[in-house]
């Protein structure tokens, strides 16, 4: 007969446990995955998340409707009420590729900033009344950066395009802001996205995004904008969000409440032409929220977001919301900076 001593014993029992209990935690992981996806059949956040064994890195800082984090299974802390006009908005600082220099000042150590701050935008297609100028245009992949944008053809496909030559396949055609043609002489044929302060009953214009991506019907019901803010800031002339009304300002008596995306036809910007040369960005004379096609407030961090990027401090700031955002709920949450005011 075999003898076990207690030491023989216990050495069997761990053998045993190491052995069934990685199976039943990685069983229980999937079993719960799956009761994951049950609850959100068209998609369910991959990302880091309480409890996840196996997710994505995320680059993105996520604010959310209640109706979206439902139907996405997206963390709780991800939600805020403060947005309005669009089911989410997702900011990511991504490194430019396409960076000119020279093309400010005229001077060829003035180069734009070398990251995008872009601002992705999910909107209800049902609801949103955000014409295309191009109502062909379903799919949209933005400027695909390669070689051969270092050959120079642009100009010589520019003035085949004046000559009435399609120079684009699908993909390339810009649904709000087609490339200026033979047809399309003028930024009147635009949708333009506009960034706007909230005033009283008024909304100072304060800069514009541009698309970058475009996906009609992303899932049922929704189609997904990205706007680049690249084209428009990194100047440091943006306005401070958290600064305290400023004296100098001619309208200092109606502070900003707010920011937003307002959009607008490109022909009903067009009066504004003269003024905005002249850099006055106040426009009075259209009603806010009413004279807009569509709003999307925004909330108080995104405005925070795109002022530090204009200071060209968007990187560290953007890291800095992200984590703040992103920690776990049982966690101490982390500090976040304030950009500073010019």
């Amino acid at each position: 007969m075999r003898h076990w001593n207690s030491k023989t014993f216990i050495a069997a029992i761990f053998l045993a446990l190491s052995t069934c209990m990685p199976m039943q935690f990685a069983n229980a992981a999937t079993a719960a995955e799956e009761a994951r996806m049950a609850q959100c059949p068209e998609g369910a956040y991959a990302g880091p998340r309480e409890g996840a064994r196996r997710f994505m890195q995320d680059p993105y800082v996520w604010f959310v409707s209640r109706e979206f984090a439902k139907r996405f299974c997206m963390p709780e802390q991800f939600v805020d009420d403060s947005l309005t006009g669009s089911l989410a908005v997702a900011v990511r600082m991504k490194p430019d590729e396409e960076v000119t220099c020279g093309m400010y000042m005229g001077r060829s150590d003035q180069c734009p900033v070398n990251q995008k701050l872009l601002l992705e935008v999910y909107v209800d297609n049902r609801k949103a009344n955000i014409p295309k100028a191009d109502p062909s245009v379903k799919f949209f992949a933005g400027r695909g950066w390669n070689s051969a944008w270092y050959l120079g053809t642009g100009i010589p496909r520019m003035k085949k395009r004046y000559a009435g030559e399609d120079t684009e396949v699908e993909g390339e055609r810009r649904p709000f802001s087609p490339v200026l043609s033979k047809t399309i002489t003028k930024r009147e044929n635009w949708t333009q996205f506009l960034y706007v302060a909230e005033r009283k009953g008024w909304a100072s214009i304060e800069g514009e995004f541009i698309e970058d991506y475009y996906r009609a019907d992303w899932v049922e019901g929704m189609d997904l904008i990205v706007l680049d803010a690249s084209y428009g800031f990194g100047l440091k002339r943006a306005r401070n969000p958290d600064a305290p009304p400023n004296p100098k300002d001619p309208h200092y008596l109606e502070p900003v409440k707010k920011f937003a995306i307002a959009v607008m036809h490109g022909k009903d910007t067009a009066p504004f032409g003269n003024a905005w040369q002249a850099n006055d960005w106040y426009k009075k004379n259209v009603a806010y929220p009413k004279g807009y096609l569509h709003v999307i407030e925004l909330p108080h961090k995104v405005a925070q977001m795109i002022y530090a990027y204009d200071q060209q401090q968007g990187e560290q700031f953007f890291n800095d919301v992200k984590r703040a955002i992103t920690q776990p709920p049982a966690s101490v949450p982390a500090t976040t900076t304030t950009p500073t005011s010019r």
